[in-house]
């Protein structure tokens, strides 16, 4: 037993563990993400991306709080040199890892998107949430 004075809302939010059937999207992300300080070259990134297979890089400070988020065209058009900060979108959406699988896969049809940025409650990075990754909804 644990004295978590933030609550068990933080607890969930911060992608600590937790024992249950809950499906929270933090079961369900990408955790192997491309990520890359602001200053990383364009190049490199783009080499990461690509070896991954899937995107997009996810930028992020020092301390690993998300700043953005750089995609192939923007990071196909820029120079080599060109740091990847140059060229990220700002004011990315992101959620937390204590969201609910089924709400969320469904919010995002809604708004047509196929991923998301996953953050703890600190902003720092958990991973990319896919749709395609969400479990099958069933019957109770």
């Amino acid at each position: 037993m644990y004295d978590y004075t933030a609550g068990k809302a933080d607890w969930l939010a911060a992608d600590l563990p937790y024992e249950g059937t809950a499906r929270l999207a933090g079961r369900f992300v990408r955790r192997d993400v491309v990520s890359a300080r602001e200053t990383t070259p364009a190049a490199q990134v783009r080499e990461q991306v690509a070896a991954q297979g899937f995107g997009p890089a996810v930028v992020v400070n020092d301390a690993g709080v998300v700043m953005g988020s750089a995609y192939r065209d923007s990071l196909a058009a820029a120079a080599d040199d060109t740091p990847v900060g140059q060229v990220m979108r700002f004011g990315v959406g992101t959620v937390r890892p204590s969201e609910d699988v089924a709400a969320l896969a469904h919010r995002m049809g809604h708004a047509n998107l196929s991923r998301i940025i996953v953050t703890r409650s600190d902003g720092t990075l958990v991973g990319l949430f896919f749709t395609s990754d969400a479990p099958a909804e069933t019957d109770g």
